[in-house]
């Protein structure tokens, strides 16, 4: 009996032991498939992964190329120029390494320079016996305003050393040679033509710098022959927006001083001031003509990199009372030469529009006196005697606009006012010219240009008139000209 019980169970002993058997294997399965997922899982991760960063580091070497051919073309013309100037300045230090003093004295310093060369062609000026109205112009045009000739505007070599925290003194020496020189030196005649070999060769700027320590500050303090520290546009057209100068430039203001400045800007509240005081011979002579000084300074505020405004300003005897190096007696401004006086105070601002990124303006005022001064119209107070001053006045504005990175606009408007005769001028006039600068490879500019010059003969003046040599068609002479330019400059 007992028997047959045990045999009755073993099918269902059986049937359970089956059951646990299948059901064993469905849960191993379905933990190795788990396990297979994961793996495939964690498989599939680290391949996408890998190929998202592949695409990612694809993606940014495609714009870092980009990018960086952007950055090449900005930088190029720059750093081709620094590495020109590095070379030139190494061969100069190897060149002077075997001399202890020649050696220590150019070392750091840097070697440049640039060559300006043009073709004008004065509108006004030329068919049958045009000649060069530069001849008996009363406007200084340095040589901006010939006609139908091909010229050399500047042939410019500069040595530079900085002075340092680590080497406080410096120098600089900049020669000129070419049609430039013979405007912006010393007294005489700033548009003679007849001028010899000699007279267009130039120092423009030769000075040493001391970075003193005073009170616990630096004060540099540079002594010699330097630019001057008024007006807005430079001495070389290559540093300015327009290929030619404006007449504000080259009759308004002084070119170059001879004497000792003093930049005192660390005594100041904030860095976005700048002072540097001046005391000099005089204007563009590097002799003292006569028996006073003159005094300057230079104020200068910039708050950002958008926009800058300084205050310049000169003041002291100009009338020359010695004749010496080719300076006649007189020379300079006309006037009292033992009491004469001449003041005058420039304003300049710049400001590059947030709004506009390609836009920037620019506004130079110049404004003058000359005390004592006979100045050059015919009789200014009835019988020719001395007026009690004499004013000039000029006030010029600038727009440029970059349409490229290699090619600006350049528009000039200016109104300069001599009526009283104390730059010589005795009349005002006002000019309007437009530069389009192109910059190709290798450190050349390409300026073409064209000026319009008004010219306002003064009041009783009609029969003198400009001095201008005549145009076609014209009675006697002629009260506007339009001036074409073609420039070329290369830097090294």
């Amino acid at each position: 009996m007992g028997k047959m019980k045990f045999y009755l169970l073993l099918p269902m002993i059986a049937i359970l032991a089956f059951g646990s058997v299948s059901f064993a294997q469905s849960t191993d399965m379905d933990v190795l498939k788990a396990e297979l997922r994961a793996e495939l899982k964690a498989e599939l991760k680290q391949e996408l992964l890998a190929e998202l960063k592949s695409e990612t580091k694809a993606d940014i070497q495609e714009a870092t190329i980009g990018l960086r051919d952007v950055l090449r073309a900005d930088f190029k013309d720059d750093i081709r120029t620094e590495i020109m100037q590095e070379d030139i300045s190494s061969a100069v230090e190897e060149a002077l390494a075997g001399s202890a003093i020649m050696g220590g004295l150019f070392k750091g310093a840097t070697v440049g320079g640039f060559i300006d060369t043009n073709f004008m062609y004065n509108l006004r000026n030329s068919g049958e016996n045009a000649s060069n109205r530069n001849a008996n112009g009363k406007v200084n045009f340095i040589g901006e305003n010939d006609d139908n000739t091909f010229g050399l505007q500047n042939f410019a070599m500069f040595m530079d050393k900085e002075a340092t925290d680590e080497h406080p003194v410096g120098w600089q020496m900049h020669t000129y040679w070419g049609d430039l020189t013979q405007g912006i030196t010393f007294f005489g005649p700033g548009n003679d033509n007849e001028a010899s070999a000699d007279q267009r060769f130039s120092i423009a700027a030769a000075n040493i710098t001391w970075n003193a320590p005073v009170l616990g500050k630096t004060v540099p303090i540079t002594m010699g022959k330097m630019y001057t520290w008024i007006g807005y546009e430079l001495v070389e057209n290559i540093g300015n927006a327009n290929y030619s100068h404006a007449a504000t430039y080259n009759n308004a203001i002084p070119f170059t001083h001879m004497g000792i400045s003093f930049d005192v800007s660390e005594f100041l509240p904030s860095d976005k001031w700048g002072l540097t005081l001046y005391l000099v011979n005089g204007w563009d002579s590097y002799i003292d003509n006569n028996e006073g000084k003159s005094v300057g300074a230079y104020l200068t505020y910039a708050p950002n990199d958008d926009f800058f405004v300084s205050f310049a300003t000169i003041n002291g005897p100009e009338t020359s009372t010695k004749t010496a190096a080719g300076v006649q007696d007189g020379a300079g401004f006309g006037g009292n030469s033992s009491s004469d006086n001449v003041f005058m105070y420039n304003v300049v601002m710049t400001y590059s529009l947030p709004q506009i990124d390609k836009l920037s303006l620019g506004f130079d005022w110049n404004h003058g006196r000359a005390k004592d001064n006979v100045g050059n119209t015919a009789d200014p107070n009835g019988g020719g005697s001395q007026t009690s001053s004499a004013h000039w006045w000029a006030a010029v504005g600038y727009a440029m606009y970059d349409f490229t990175d290699n090619q600006q606009g350049a528009l000039r408007y200016e109104y300069f006012d001599d009526d009283d005769g104390a730059k010589g001028f005795g009349h005002s006039m006002y000019t309007i010219t437009y530069t389009h600068n192109i910059t190709i490879a290798d450190n050349l500019m390409l300026r073409p240009e064209i000026r319009y010059n008004k010219y306002n003969v003064s009041d009783g003046q009609e029969e003198a008139g400009m001095g201008l040599t005549h145009g076609v068609d014209s009675e006697f002479t002629s009260d506007d000209e339009t001036i074409l330019a073609f420039g070329a400059e290369y830097i090294f």
